[in-house]
C-alpha cells in the first residue's frame, strides 16, 4: 500500500503559469527540504487560500497530507476537502486527495464517506491502479461485505496486466496476514508469486517466512531455491533468507555458503556477516572470527560491540549476546548496553546477573534502566 505522503514529498516541478504562486511553492519546497516545517506550512497556509488554481490545490494537497501524517485528522480534512473539491477537476492531486479521504474516513469510522471516496479514485484511475484497486476490495472485505469485495477481486484478475494482477494479489494476501489468517493469505500470495512478472518478488518472499514460520522447512526451501535460481543467485536478500534459512536448519556449512555469497555480492552487508560471524564463533575458527569482527568494526558502516551483541540477542543467541554486550560496556564504556544485556540475562532466567547490571545502569543514569530493574525484580 501506498505510504502517507510527509510534507515536501509530492512538491513537484512542472509548467506553471504564475510566477508568485510557483515561486511561493518553490519556496516552501526549499524549506521542507531544509526540515523548517512550521514556516513551510505557513507559506503553504497562505498558498492554498491566495494562490491560482493550481498552486491553491496542491497547496491544500500538502497540508492535508501532513496533517493527516501527524495524526491530525480534524486538521488535515478541511484541506483534503478543499483539495478534492467534489472532483470537479479530475487529475493526480484530486485523485490523490480522494485517497487521502478513504484514509479519513476510515480513521473517523465513516464507513459511507470512505467509500464514496475509493470508489471515485477507484473510477478515476479506470480500474488500473493495483494499490486503490487493493484498498477497495480489503475495504469491503474489512466491513464484512464479502459479496462486494469479492466481485470487485474477480474483475480484477480478469486485467491482461500481469504484474497488475499479480500486486493486488499480493497486497489482499497482506491485508490477511495482518489479520493473522495465513491460510488465506497464502491463497492470494500463491496467486501473486506464481503470476508476477518476475519470479523473485513480495509474495514469494512472503510465502517462504510463513513457511519458515509454520516449520514447513521443504516448502520455505522450495520458494527461496525457486528464487535465487531466477535471480542467478545475486540477490543479496534471497541469498541471507537461505543462510538464515541453513543455520536454523542446522546446516552450518550451507549457511557460511549463502552468507558469504551475499556478503560477497553486497559487501556492506552487515546482517550476513554478523550471523557468518556467529558461525565461525560456533566453529570456533578463531582465524575468521578476527577476520569477520575485524570488517564489521572498520567497514562502511561501522558496526559497535552493542549492535553485535543486539542482534545476537534478537536472534536467540544468548551467549554471544552476552559476549559482545560485554565486550561494549568493558571496551567501549557504554553503559546503555547493560540495559540490554540485563534483558539478555533476565530471558535466560540469569535474574541475579540481571539485576546486579542493571542497577549499575540506573547507578550510570541510562534512561528506561529503572522500568526494566523493577520489571526483572518482580521475575518469581
Amino acid at each position: 500500500m501506498k505510504k502517507l505522503l510527509l510534507i515536501g514529498a509530492i512538491l513537484v516541478t512542472g509548467a506553471l503559469s504564475f510566477a508568485d504562486s510557483k515561486a511561493d511553492y518553490e519556496k516552501a519546497r526549499t524549506l521542507a527540504g531544509q526540515k523548517k516545517t512550521a514556516e513551510a506550512v505557513k507559506i503553504l497556509e497562505t498558498l492554498s487560500k491566495t494562490g491560482d488554481a493550481e498552486y491553491k490545490q496542491r497547496a491544500n494537497l500538502e497540508l492535508g497530507s501532513y496533517y493527516l501524517q501527524q495524526n491530525q485528522i480534524s486538521k488535515a480534512k478541511p484541506y483534503l476537502v478543499t483539495a478534492f473539491d467534489d472532483g470537479k477537476v479530475v487529475n493526480g492531486y484530486s485523485a490523490e486527495a480522494a485517497r487521502l479521504l478513504y484514509l479519513v474516513g476510515i480513521a473517523e469510522k465513516d464507513k459511507e464517506s470512505a467509500e464514496k471516496y475509493i470508489l471515485w479514485t477507484d473510477k478515476k484511475t479506470e480500474g488500473k491502479d493495483a494499490d486503490i484497486t487493493s484498498s477497495l476490495i480489503i475495504f469491503y472485505f474489512d466491513n464484512n461485505e464479502q459479496s462486494k469485495g469479492t466481485a470487485r477481486y474477480n474483475q480484477a484478475m480478469k486485467s491482461t496486466d500481469k504484474a497488475f494482477v499479480s500486486e493486488v494479489n499480493y497486497n489482499v494476501g497482506q491485508y490477511y496476514m495482518t489479520k493473522n489468517n495465513n491460510a488465506q493469505a497464502k491463497t492470494y500470495l500463491q496467486k501473486a508469486y506464481t503470476g508476477a512478472p518476475q519470479k523473485v518478488n513480495g509474495a514469494g518472499i512472503l510465502l517462504a517466512e510463513i513457511a519458515m514460520s509454520e516449520k514447513n522447512t521443504a516448502q520455505a526451501e522450495k520458494y527461496l531455491t525457486e528464487m535465487n535460481t531466477a535471480a542467478g543467485g545475486k540477490n543479496t536478500q534471497i541469498l541471507g533468507m537461505l543462510g538464515t534459512f541453513y543455520l536454523q536448519k542446522g546446516d552450518a556449512t550451507k549457511a557460511e555458503q549463502f552468507l558469504s555469497k551475499a556478503v560477497a555480492a553486497e559487501p556492506k552487508n552487515v546482517e550476513a556477516k554478523v550471523l557468518l560471524l556467529g558461525i565461525y564463533e560456533m566453529q570456533k575458527n578463531t582465524a575468521k572470527v578476527n577476520s569477520t569482527y575485524s570488517q564489521l568494526k572498520s567497514g562502511t558502516p561501522k558496526v559497535t560491540n552493542a549492535q553485535i551483541g543486539t542482534y545476537f540477542a534478537q536472534a536467540g543467541a544468548g551467549d554471544l549476546a552476552v559476549k559482545y554486550l560485554q565486550k561494549s560496556i568493558s571496551e567501549d564504556k557504554n553503559n546503555e548496553a547493560k540495559v540490554i544485556l540485563g534483558q539478555v540475562y533476565a530471558a535466560a532466567g540469569k535474574k541475579a546477573e540481571a539485576v546486579k547490571v542493571l542497577e549499575e545502569a540506573v547507578k550510570a543514569k541510562v534512561k528506561g534502566a529503572a522500568d526494566v530493574l523493577k520489571q526483572v525484580q518482580s521475575m518469581k
